[in-house]
Parts: structure tokens; sequence; C-alpha cells
């Protein structure tokens, strides 16, 4: 049996947990710290909202600096088809525009593999 949306989160500096709460507020939602649930609990839900922040800017990959970067391979590994996936980000966009929410996409890519 499914367990409707999970709100996963990672954060550097706490920002991310703090839109996260915020959205967890509007949705109804608990905002979980995602090294707090395991990458094969992911199938477990109808639906996921996974945010992080952009850290390590302008790098090829692992560019959460959070657990995200953990556990991207082991997501790609995992049956979701059929799952919708929400990702949102923070970002610097004044310090390092080029590079903005860099994060998000490699999270998304992720999850579209």
């Amino acid at each position: 049996a499914c367990r409707a949306v999970a709100l996963l989160y990672s954060t550097q500096t706490g920002n991310t947990e703090h839109v996260a709460s915020k959205l967890g507020e509007i949705c109804g939602l608990e905002a979980t710290e995602v090294s707090d649930v395991a990458v094969t609990d992911f199938s477990g839900f109808d639906g996921l909202i996974v945010g992080a922040p952009t850290w390590h800017t302008d790098a090829p990959d692992q560019r959460s600096g959070t657990a995200w970067d953990d556990m991207l391979e082991e997501i790609k590994g995992i049956d979701l088809a059929g799952k919708p996936v929400a990702v949102f980000g923070v970002g610097d966009s004044v310090s390092y525009g080029e590079n903005f929410c860099d994060a998000i996409e490699e999270i998304h890519d992720t999850f579209g593999a």
C-alpha cells in the first residue's frame, strides 16, 4: 500500500528546510530530511516532492553538497515508473547566477533516469 506523498529535503544552511516546512504547511505534509528515509522506501509513496540547495557551484556532479549527493546513483536503480516527482531548490542567483539551482537539475535528471 502506498503512503501518499513524501516531502523530502536536505540542506546546508537551513534555507531548504525552511522552504520544505512552508510547503509542508501548505500541502498538509511533514517535511523530512532525506537522510532519515531509505532510498528503497521511495517507491512506497504515491509521489515525491524533493528539495535541495545548490552548494557545489559549477561542479559536474554532486552539486547539492547534501545527503542527496550520496543517494543519486541508488535512486537511478529503483523503479519509480508512474510516480510524479516535483523538485524544488534554493540558491543564490546574485553570487552564482550561471549555476543558480544546478542541483535541482541534477536531481530532476536522476529521478527521470
